[in-house]
C-alpha cells in the first residue's frame, strides 16, 4: 500500500489517492457487500453502500448483517487510523431503527473511548438522512509488543 494508513496514527485527512489505496485493499465482505470509504482521519471515518437486491432479506429490505459489516467495516478502519496499529473487533453491537430497500446508506465512525489498547467507536447510519442504524464496536489495539 502506497498510503499512511495502518502505519501511523493519522492527524491530517487521507488524500484521495490514499482513500484510493484503502478501498482497493479493502477486500473480502466489504468489497463484496460495496462498502467504500469516503473519509479517514484519526477523529472520523466516513463511507457508504448503494443498496441493492443483492443486499436484501427476504422481505425486500437490506438483510441486518449489512448493518453489522458497515459499522465493524468503518469502526475498525477508524481504530487502525487513530491508533497507527492493527485494530481487531471484540464486540459488535448494532442495533436496527429502520429499513432500506433502495438508495444509499451513508455511515459515521465517531470514538467514544480511544485507549492505548482498547477502542469504543460508535458508528452511525444514515438513508435519506434518517438514522437506520448504529453500531458500538470494541476493539482490541495489537501493537508490537517486543
Amino acid at each position: 500500500m502506497d498510503h499512511r494508513f495502518g502505519t501511523t496514527p493519522i492527524k491530517a485527512p487521507l488524500s484521495d489517492e490514499e482513500l484510493a489505496g484503502v478501498n482497493s485493499t479493502n477486500r473480502g465482505l466489504a468489497e463484496t457487500l460495496g462498502i467504500r470509504i469516503s473519509y479517514v482521519d484519526g477523529e472520523r471515518t466516513e463511507g457508504y453502500v448503494d443498496v441493492t437486491p443483492d443486499h436484501h432479506q427476504i422481505t425486500g429490505i437490506a438483510n441486518g448483517g449489512l448493518y453489522c459489516a458497515i459499522g465493524e467495516t468503518l469502526g475498525s478502519i477508524a481504530a487502525v487510523a487513530a491508533s497507527g496499529a492493527v485494530a481487531v473487533g471484540m464486540n459488535n453491537n448494532t442495533d436496527l431503527l429502520g429499513s432500506v430497500a433502495e438508495g444509499r446508506i451513508d455511515a459515521v465512525a465517531l470514538p467514544v473511548h480511544v485507549g492505548k489498547s482498547t477502542h469504543l467507536w460508535r458508528v452511525e447510519m444514515y438513508h435519506e438522512a434518517k438514522l437506520v442504524a448504529t453500531t458500538n464496536l470494541k476493539l482490541m489495539v495489537l501493537r508490537d509488543r517486543s
